[in-house]
């Protein structure tokens, strides 16, 4: 991948100064990852990690890794409402009966695909942006 920026002040004269470049190409790595860590990210990007977190800040207003936590939580949500509409398919009716290791294998699997190694994860996670997952 080409550079997308390389320094925060470059921010300002691609795109009038709005950053769509960057954060369109930080969108573009994460759908086509599993990337967690902002140090992977930037060097996925092929920029430098201080500066994308520095420019990140400055054009989101929350970190870089709030932004990928954030991004992947929706993944995961996504990943689950698709599983939920799957299992009420299936058992020709809603999901509330759904057994405890059902719902664990459900959220293990959405996280895994998000790039969490368990259900814990995502969950402990979730919980700290206050987002729903289940």
């Amino acid at each position: 991948m080409k550079p997308i920026v390389t320094s925060v002040e470059e921010l300002y004269e691609r795109k009038d100064g709005t950053g769509e470049v960057l954060l369109d190409e930080m969108a573009e790595c994460l759908r086509k990852t599993r990337i967690i860590a902002v140090a992977d990210l930037a060097t996925l990007m092929d920029v430098d990690a201080h500066q994308l977190n520095q420019a990140v800040r400055l054009l989101t207003g929350m970190t870089t890794r709030d932004v990928i936590n954030q991004w992947r939580l929706l993944q995961a949500q996504e990943l689950l409402q698709g599983k939920a509409k799957e299992a009420a398919f299936d058992n020709g009716g809603g999901t509330k009966g759904a057994s405890k290791e059902e719902r664990i294998r459900r959220l293990n699997a959405a996280a895994r695909r998000c790039g969490w190694r368990s259900y814990r994860v995502l969950l402990k996670v979730a919980h700290r942006y206050g987002i729903r997952v289940d």
